[in-house]
């Protein structure tokens, strides 16, 4: 997730949200290792805040965290975009800072068990069978894909031997409004070809037909948070706005992971199902 802004997306100081750039694009529009969308250092400060937060949660730091020479190596980042994604966990209450002792991640104090196999998505009122995107009423336009050096946090949690992972964010809209954003890691040592030409499906479904089964949870964490302004421009919602934040990792029947990752729901925009069938 590297420092840049290839875009110029003009002056925001008048408080108006930018017009979205994908707003005529389709899903095949973005080849690999381009974006299309906000490109920004709030992006990746974004991205490494939910490295940040999935190992808080997973009690990984015991004492204070590391040095901030530590975080960059561990994250794979630059300091500017470090400190803007501590910045984002301090405003999120994540983080809280002792006096001559350091800055110390805040554990929740209960964790809820939603009990699936999978991050299902109903279209209420509607049947689609396959894929969720065979709905009309859903589309889906990949802002971000990338190959990169995958972050630490990336390679333990997809027991990865090596050291590239395929990168993709996409926006997904319901009805034509934006509803989800949607963050995947894939290793590149088990799909070495997978944007060998542009993404043009789901990731999910990409991941069905290269292996023949659908991966399953085995991790979903979930989270309610306050919008980020980054987060609020891409979901077109006011930033402070409640957000479902789910951290997932998808593996297949042998316990192999194939996919880690973060999505970002609108809660105006979504109901959290826990029943089993």
């Amino acid at each position: 997730m590297t420092d840049v802004a290839p875009h110029d997306l003009g002056d925001e100081s008048v408080g108006r949200r930018p017009v979205p750039p994908w707003t005529d694009m389709t899903v095949g529009d973005v080849a690999p290792g381009h974006w299309i969308g906000f490109n920004r250092r709030s992006d990746a400060a974004r991205q490494v805040s939910d490295l940040i937060r999935a190992d808080i949660v997973a009690g990984r730091f015991t004492g204070p965290l590391p040095y901030e020479w530590e975080l960059l190596d561990l994250y794979g980042t630059t300091r500017n975009v470090l400190r803007a994604a501590l910045t984002l966990l301090k405003e999120q209450r994540l983080l809280t800072r002792a006096p001559r002792s350091g800055t110390f991640g805040v554990r929740p104090v209960a964790s809820v068990s939603l009990a699936r196999t999978t991050e299902e998505v109903t279209i209420y009122g509607e049947n689609t069978g396959g894929s969720v995107f065979d709905s009309p009423r859903l589309s889906i336009v990949h802002l971000c894909v990338q190959l990169v050096p995958a972050p630490e946090t990336v390679r333990r949690n997809l027991e990865m031997n090596g050291s590239h992972a395929y990168f993709v964010e996409s926006l997904i809209s319901f009805d034509g409004e934006p509803s989800r954003v949607r963050t995947s890691w894939v290793p590149q040592e088990r799909f070495p070809d997978l944007v060998s030409e542009p993404l043009t499906e789901y990731v999910p479904d990409v991941l069905v037909r290269r292996v023949g089964q659908r991966p399953v949870a085995r991790r979903l964490l979930l989270s309610t948070v306050n919008a980020d302004q980054w987060s609020a421009d891409l979901l077109d919602i006011d930033p402070g706005q409640a957000i479902f934040h789910i951290e997932r990792l998808m593996c297949l029947a042998d316990g192999t992971p194939v996919e880690y990752g973060f999505s970002r729901y609108r809660g105006d925009r979504a109901v959290i199902d826990s029943r089993i069938v």
